[in-house]
């Protein structure tokens, strides 16, 4: 069946479910459209729903969350689903997942700032600590450094360890203005998780990809 995912021209909510796609080996179409190309076209056809968008066959499916989950169970790595059957280890996943989500909030707030200077002053104190992200992130934390494996939930990577991935690694980037580079420093379990997803050969093609210039920041 064909998939074609649509979403804005940047990580953001589509990114963990690029990379499951990718990951599992699943085909699809990538399109990325700016933001006068949804405005105009497609977000009065689809509404109430928002991007990323989800083409399956002649069905559009909207929802970051549901369309994650579906990638993960139809996409294997090392043949291992990326979505776990088992349901206690998927219920672990979800759990996992909805953790990462808390962060997503704080960080969207930042970018209805207008003014630049304001809004690089308002992502420094997110991550600062007693900031609305670095609470979660310590949270993150703590919780990958009870792991055994490495991984967020089980012994193979899931896609809870995609979404925790896929929001950290543009933090460290450089990609987010204002954002401190250094701002996971202090988190040493947070670090040790990209590193060790960031080795896994198919990432790091994935991230060298020459026709996504804003994959550079995150090399």
């Amino acid at each position: 069946m064909a998939l074609k995912l649509v979403y804005f021209p940047l990580p953001g909510r589509a990114e963990p479910i690029r990379l499951a796609l990718t990951l599992g080996g699943v085909e699809f179409k990538d399109e990325r459209l700016t933001g006068e190309q949804w405005g105009t076209s497609l977000k009065g056809e689809v509404a109430p729903k928002q991007m990323p968008l989800l083409y399956v066959g002649d069905k559009v499916i909207g929802q970051s969350l549901a369309l994650l989950r579906y990638a993960g169970k139809v996409s294997k790595f090392e043949g291992k689903p990326l979505y776990p059957e088992c349901p206690e280890l998927a219920l672990e996943v979800d759990e996992f997942v909805d953790f990462v989500c808390e962060l997503f909030p704080p960080l969207g707030a930042s970018f209805k700032i207008a003014d630049q200077a304001e809004k690089e002053a308002f992502r420094a104190k997110l991550v600062a600590e007693g900031g609305d992200m670095h609470k979660w992130l310590s949270y993150l934390d703590t919780l990958m450094g009870k792991s055994k494996t490495g991984f967020a939930v089980g012994d193979y990577i899931t896609i809870a360890d995609i979404a925790l991935f896929c929001f950290v690694l543009p933090l460290k980037s450089g990609w987010l203005d204002g954002m401190p580079t250094d701002c996971l420093d202090g988190f040493k379990n947070l670090s040790a998780h990209k590193d060790k997803l960031s080795a896994i050969p198919e990432i790091k093609s994935y991230y060298a990809d020459p026709k996504t210039p804003i994959y550079k920041a995150f090399q």
